[in-house]
């Protein structure tokens, strides 16, 4: 990749959907030349742009972390099913005590139990399963960017963004609406592109195009499906993520958490429960060797926090709804299904 494959990236991670003439307005390049470089990205799996459904029109909805202990001959067969869960929205084989990480989305404790003992308790070679509920999100790998854009090319890409919904008005009541058959159907297909065409939307849900440029609309615009532009971490100069599970006092959980979200290489920061770590953040470095420096700042910056434990991303497995091969590169889609049912049992 060179410099403007990697500003394309950019350009989709502040606003996934955009036009390819939006893009070359930033870039100062001609609208082909960036649709040819996206084709080649997206086709060799560089890079790739996926949807989900959100919290938003989801009240009761829960995200977990949920750590699997595994046979040792086992461990790659089980991922490859757990990675067919409709649930699942990325699975880690890491370090430690863990064989693997799996974060998942449901619509509710209920169906979280559920999922941990009949998805998850039907897989052959699973020893034993912990999890731990995030309660509060503060920062998210859909906000993670490369910042390889200066400041006149992020105007540009922000001007054109459409204003984002904070809050539930008398303006905005769909909000409050629950995803219907037709936001689901949406909202899947965006779960195997993100990109895809209006027309092509239309065409395989059986819509009208009117229909689904107004719903995509309010989906995204609610905040109730979330975009995001991913790439390959190994070609992204960020190879390296590591897993910290740390402590802070439960009445400064909220202001150690906005201090690390201003610090760079913070990809991920949740308050989470269930065990003593009450934060897990996840760093994204250069290298190995900069981790410790890493490890260091936060030591000094943010001394009211402890770190508990610590685990390295060995292979990035699944990752927001697309399996990854070796290399980091995604394979294919495996869209997103909050509403499926957990009873279904992994696939083989």
């Amino acid at each position: 990749m060179d410099e403007v494959d990697l500003a394309i990236v950019n350009c989709l991670q502040l606003e996934p959907r955009a036009s390819w003439t939006l893009v070359a307005s930033a870039l100062g390049v001609d609208p082909v030349t960036v649709a040819r470089r996206w084709q080649r990205l997206s086709s060799a799996g560089i890079a790739w742009v996926s949807g989900r459904a959100a919290g938003q029109g989801l009240p009761e909805s829960c995200l977990a972390v949920i750590e699997l202990s595994c046979t040792a001959a086992e461990t790659l067969a089980i991922a490859a099913r757990v990675t067919e869960l409709p649930h699942v929205l990325s699975v880690e084989h890491t370090s430690g005590p863990r064989s693997l990480t799996v974060l998942v989305e449901v619509k509710d404790l209920a169906f979280l139990s559920r999922f941990l003992l009949e998805s998850l308790g039907s897989i052959p070679g699973v020893v034993a399963t912990s999890s731990h509920a995030v309660t509060k999100v503060y920062s998210m790998g859909d906000h993670w960017q490369l910042h390889v854009l200066d400041s006149r090319q992020r105007a540009i890409m922000m001007r054109a963004r459409s204003p984002r919904v904070d809050g539930l008005t008398s303006e905005h009541a769909d909000l409050a609406r629950p995803f219907d058959a037709v936001d689901r159907k949406v909202t899947l297909l965006l779960g195997e592109d993100g990109r895809m065409p209006v027309a092509t939307i239309a065409a395989r849900a059986g819509l009208s195009e009117s229909t689904v440029r107004r719903r995509l609309a309010g989906l995204v615009d609610n905040g109730r499906v979330v975009l995001r532009c991913d790439m390959a971490l190994p070609d992204s100069g960020w190879p390296v993520i590591s897993w910290l599970w740390a402590y802070a006092d439960a009445g400064d959980v909220d202001a150690v958490a906005m201090a690390l979200r201003r610090l760079p290489g913070i990809r991920v920061c949740w308050r989470i429960s269930g065990g003593r770590p009450n934060l897990m953040l996840a760093l994204t470095t250069h290298s190995l060797h900069e981790l410790a420096l890493v490890e260091a700042r936060l030591a000094a910056e943010v001394p009211r926090m402890a770190i508990l434990d610590r685990s390295m991303v060995l292979r990035s497995i699944k990752r927001m709804g697309r399996a990854l091969g070796a290399d980091g590169r995604s394979i294919r889609a495996v869209p997103l299904d909050i509403w499926a049912d957990p009873s279904t049992p992994a696939p083989g």
